[in-house]
């Protein structure tokens, strides 16, 4: 499909015709968690190199009783898998989910592709987990109670991080929260060949980036490893919960609907949302968009159920995105 705008939502329509230069701010007037840029290193690895992160401390006073660590959401953001070198872009959603989830947030500025294809984001992504076990308490975290969030090429990287915590018997996340995932390499669904628009995240764009990040193995190779492109996992079963959301607008839909089915018939616990008229990434070029904060509510809502389990409630701020 050479132009999607026929059918987007009709509130989606402005932001997806006109260029918006990073993520909008979701509550502009709303004071924000305190920000702090550290670095991870990994105390069993002394070989594996330093990762810088950005850590997101909720200010919400009553997000843990007095003197008790907080749980913990590790966000591992989008870019095709070979941009986003600039954490503060991501603040607003980390934002989100800080205050949302009442957590605190470690956002990964991991390597990135093609300098640094598979497995250098993955490898980065078990530092920051291996870091916050060892040294969370000293930022009030919960190095143990932690949801492993990725937007994006992000999700694959916690998708494929999460197998092989299974397969290597580590301890594995409380959530797995998948937003717009690219899940599968090899792009033969239907929706992978519908979406052509260069306005949005395309079959073009995708298969670059999967390039990158696979290389010297091209998409759809059959060496591609299930670390590195999740859908093509054998088994499924053994995972934590896991949180979906897709636009059925994007490249991806299909494979992120097969892969829920797939989750559920393993007997993983799921949460799928298909937005309708929705586009990849609209919930962060446009987040006041009704379908928007439908979505970006959701995701809160899903964090908070999986770190707070004896609070089942949808925060007020994050229903208000």
């Amino acid at each position: 499909m050479e132009d999607i705008s026929p059918r987007l939502d009709r509130e989606l329509l402005a932001g997806f015709v006109a260029p918006v230069p990073g993520m909008a701010p979701l509550r502009p007037d709303a004071a924000g968690p305190e920000r702090r840029n550290l670095v991870a290193h990994d105390p069993q690895d002394p070989d594996a190199p330093p990762v810088p992160v950005r850590v997101y401390l909720p200010a919400r006073p009553d997000a843990a009783p007095a003197g008790l660590p907080l749980p913990t959401v590790v966000f591992v953001h989008g870019g095709g898998f070979t941009a986003g070198e600039q954490l503060e872009w991501f603040d607003p959603l980390c934002e989100l989910y800080a205050e949302g989830a009442g957590a605190v947030v470690v956002s990964v500025g991991y390597r990135l592709a093609p300098r640094h294809p598979y497995p250098a984001a993955q490898q980065d992504c078990r530092t920051v987990l291996r870091w916050l076990r060892r040294e969370g308490a000293g930022l009030g975290a919960d190095g143990e109670r932690v949801a492993l969030a990725g937007s994006s090429s992000g999700a694959a990287v916690v998708t494929g991080l999460t197998l092989a915590l299974r397969d290597t018997g580590e301890a594995l996340p409380t959530l797995l929260l998948l937003h717009a995932p690219v899940l599968d390499d090899r792009h033969l669904t239907p929706s992978s060949r519908l979406v052509q628009d260069r306005r949005t995240w395309n079959r073009r764009s995708s298969l670059a980036g999967w390039a990158a990040y696979l290389h010297p193995l091209p998409p759809g190779h059959p060496d591609v490893p299930p670390y590195a492109a999740p859908a093509r996992a054998q088994r499924l079963d053994g995972l934590p919960p896991v949180y979906l959301s897709v636009g059925d607008l994007e490249v991806a839909r299909d494979e992120v609907i097969e892969f829920g089915l797939r989750l559920s018939q393993a007997g993983v616990p799921l949460e799928l949302h298909v937005f309708p008229g929705a586009y990849h990434g609209f919930d962060i070029k446009d987040p006041q968009a009704g379908i928007s904060r439908h979505s970006l509510a959701t995701q809160a809502d899903a964090l908070r159920r999986a770190l707070h389990p004896a609070d089942r409630t949808i925060i007020e701020q994050a229903s208000s995105v």
